[in-house]
């Protein structure tokens, strides 16, 4: 898999953004070829001073997931980034409904590319649920996909999300061509039995009012919401030890122009690994690098 080895840097440090110069060297040392980045930190380093790091250790950015403004794209930009991802999370879930977000996708994604960028949508357990009424046969997936200008939006496709929802992704790759330019790296052992065993961000948690970081917004767990979050990604198994046909998807994939493959952990304690990120990153690299 020649030059299309990459992390999302939350696999090391989760959405802070303290740590991020190590994590990015981490990465480098293992020999990743790139990586996707959550925002526009830099760890204490001038702008300048970030884009000669990344030059320095060799990784391209293709990717920047969660940012928006019009100073941070063309920052974006300058680091030679060429997708903008964003989430959906949709909450709700009739057909006409999920039409109006797909116009509001290919008008966001239309401010995006005038600054040279496309977005990618990356998906969680939410856009592989059932239109309403159309149960079993149309997942909002499909809506997402049909109704987005494939010259404005393509898609990330987040496979170990999309598994546990039940969905077989080889064959959304090779029902969309071209669709997929990016694709998630993330193993699931399991199908979803509850409702519950979907939710990114798990009600009982997020739903008590937690207070926000000031500066970066992201929810102040105390330690034991942390390791109860943790907890619910424990389908997350070591690469290869699921029920994802890594030969079949990299194939059908490759066939279709896919230019990255990124590995995103969400969890670490899985046989094989000594329960740390850094061990998982080499896992996971060597992985991608065997298929």
């Amino acid at each position: 898999m020649k030059d299309k080895v990459y992390a999302q840097v939350y696999s090391m440090i989760r959405t802070f953004p303290e740590g991020l110069i190590d994590a990015l060297k981490y990465f480098s040392k293992v020999g990743y070829d790139g990586v996707e980045l959550i925002g526009t930190h830099t760890d204490g380093l001038s702008r300048e001073e970030f884009l000669q790091l990344l030059k320095d250790l060799n990784l391209k950015v293709i990717a920047v997931h969660s940012i928006g403004s019009v100073e941070d794209m063309k920052y974006a930009k300058a680091m030679g980034v060429k997708y903008l991802s964003s989430d959906c999370h949709p909450q709700t879930k009739t057909r006409e409904e999920i039409l109006g977000i797909c116009s509001e996708l290919n008008q966001k994604a239309a401010s995006f590319q005038e600054y040279g960028l496309k977005m990618i949508l990356h998906n969680h357990a939410d856009e592989f649920t059932w239109v309403k009424g159309e149960e079993g046969k149309t997942r909002i997936y499909d809506l997402l996909l049909e109704n987005t200008d494939p010259d404005l939006v393509a898609f990330e496709l987040d496979v170990g999300w999309a598994a546990i929802a039940g969905a077989d992704v080889v064959d959304y790759v090779r029902r969309y061509p071209g669709r997929f330019p990016v694709i998630h790296v993330k193993e699931c052992n399991r199908v979803y039995k509850t409702e519950e065993d979907l939710e990114h961000f798990p009600k009982r948690i997020f739903n008590a009012g937690l207070p926000r970081n000031p500066e970066t917004g992201v929810p102040i767990l105390t330690e034991e919401q942390k390791a109860d979050l943790y907890e619910t990604r424990n389908w997350n198994c070591g690469l290869g030890n699921g029920i994802i046909d890594w030969k079949a998807l990299v194939e059908v994939a490759d066939a279709q122009g896919c230019e990255a493959y990124i590995s995103e952990r969400e969890y670490y304690h899985y046989a094989g690994s000594d329960g740390t990120a850094a061990c998982c990153v080499q896992l996971d690299y060597d992985f991608l690098r065997s298929l």
